[in-house]
């Protein structure tokens, strides 16, 4: 049975990574780089901030790093070192049937040694709930659109052929927990005292 699910998920693996082309190459390298999100999270705060005051936003915001903090931080020196579990990339078959990210001629973009869960998921959903809970009474559109941006930066890590579906999965899982324990905590703490 354990195989059978293994295979199932290296073909959709497989399918997602091989259904490249120049402009999606290139697109998928931009939306997996953290740094270029930036602006982003400023409007989301910005939004906070309209909808309901700098004190709110500030905290909110303290809230949500050391939310991130803890997801990327468990992500990443938590599940990954203690699972061990090796990215497709560097698996030894499979990774040879995969496509990569060139950096520069000769320099194909791989990720670290283990990929389970995916740091890029979990920071994802964690910013997308965080901000969902706290918007979506005020902003009605605000839950298709976070969600479609978490799902499209989680799914540029398969395309990119560093993780697999259940690395995706497994950080969607944990970043959405811990945002919905956090914005509890302030919503207890801040959000109706302040």
């Amino acid at each position: 049975m354990i195989e059978w699910l293994k295979e199932i998920e290296q073909n959709v693996l497989l399918a997602i990574n091989g259904a490249h082309t120049p402009f999606l190459d290139e697109l998928m390298w931009l939306v997996s780089d953290k740094f270029i999100w930036f602006p982003f999270y400023l409007l989301l705060f910005v939004f906070v901030y309209i909808k309901y005051s700098l004190k709110h936003a500030l905290w909110f915001t303290l809230f949500g790093f050391a939310a991130v903090a803890l997801a990327d931080s468990t992500a990443n020196f938590g599940f990954k070192h203690t699972i061990m579990r090796y990215r497709p990339s560097h698996h030894l078959t499979l990774g040879e049937q995969l496509r990569y990210h060139e950096i520069k001629p000769g320099d194909f973009y791989k990720g670290g040694q283990y990929g389970f869960i995916s740091g890029h998921a979990t920071n994802s959903f964690v910013i997308a709930v965080m901000f969902i809970l706290q918007l979506r009474p005020k902003m009605k559109y605000i839950t298709p659109l976070l969600l479609f941006w978490a799902l499209i930066v989680s799914y540029s890590r398969m395309y990119l052929g560093v993780h697999y579906p259940t690395d995706i999965i497994g950080g969607a899982i944990w970043g959405s927990s811990i945002a919905f324990l956090f914005h509890w905590f302030y919503k207890r703490t801040i959000l109706n005292k302040v």
